[in-house]
């Protein structure tokens, strides 16, 4: 049985969980947008985590708001549902915490951090699953990560202590690229951010990359503003994406940018959500600025 996930904390923690009430054989992480535009191989026996549905998996677990979830049978074998993470439906699928009280704590902070349930303290000195999330955050800009990503579920799956697993090398040494990174980070924001309304505009796409360091700095940065919109390139340069988030320390946006997302071909929840955009993007971008400034 293989699973097909995201690569972030979500994804690892659905990978822990999966791994160990499934017979998981194999992982392979993907693209939303690889299921979205039909480009993802999926076979009958694949578990899907923290993705859209595909019609030809076995098993499927998901929170996001998706353009493709009005095409899910009824019946189909998982759980779909509104919830911070993707992983609390697999904890809860298989027996939650009474079956399962050593992954705990790690499904807790994996609600946080997917959900952005964060306080300014976790974004200036995170610590423990919070700090393990960043280094596997596609929107910190790191980079790939595949075999990284499997060391970390053998670690997990094997209840090491997080203080142990923060000090493995290579995670340590992920660890301090970003912190050595995130002055440059806030530099790079501060150069290409504007603010509209309640709403900072940030336009990464004329640098040749993605800058590293920790995506919620930008609230720190622009303190007045209640939701952030970050445009960079996709996998490959192939299309721009829009990232979209509530401000973790303002807290007074009222769109559902999941929602919002969904409506142009992206998806997310109530708190964060991002679009492909795939035609037209700063017509696109406009419209969807608009919305977030008209529900301020």
């Amino acid at each position: 049985m293989r699973l097909v996930t995201r690569g972030d904390l979500d994804g690892l923690t659905c990978a822990v969980l999966l791994s160990s009430q499934e017979d998981i054989t194999a992982i392979s992480l993907i693209h939303p947008q690889d299921i979205s535009d039909g480009r993802a191989d999926i076979r009958p026996d694949d578990v899907i985590a923290n993705l859209p549905y595909h019609p030809n998996c076995g098993l499927w677990f998901d929170h996001h708001l998706h353009t493709a979830t009005p095409h899910v049978p009824v019946g189909f074998k998982g759980a779909f549902a509104e919830a911070p993470s993707a992983a609390r439906l697999v904890y809860e699928y298989y027996g939650g915490e009474a079956a399962m009280p050593q992954f705990a704590e790690l499904v807790r902070e994996t609600d946080r951090l997917d959900s952005a349930n964060l306080t300014p303290d976790d974004v200036l000195d995170p610590q423990g699953y919070i700090k393990l999330g960043f280094t596997i955050d596609g929107r910190t800009g790191i980079g790939h990560f595949e075999d990284y990503f499997h060391d970390l579920i053998d670690l997990l799956r094997n209840e090491t202590p997080i203080e142990d697993v923060l000090d493995d090398p290579a995670v340590k040494a992920r660890c301090m690229l970003i912190e050595g990174e995130n002055q440059h980070f806030c530099e790079a924001l501060r150069a290409h951010s504007r603010v509209d309304g309640n709403v900072v505009i940030t336009d990464f796409r004329a640098l040749d990359y993605t800058p590293i360091g920790n995506r919620f700095l930008v609230y720190a940065l622009f303190p007045d503003v209640n939701v952030s919109a970050r445009i960079h390139w996709g996998p490959d340069r192939k299309f721009p994406m829009l990232i979209l988030g509530h401000s973790i320390f303002r807290r007074t946006c009222k769109t559902n940018v999941g929602e919002l997302a969904a409506r142009y071909g992206g998806g997310g929840h109530r708190g964060a959500g991002s679009v492909p955009l795939m035609a037209e993007p700063d017509q696109q971008i406009q419209m969807i600025i608009g919305e977030l400034k008209a529900n301020s």
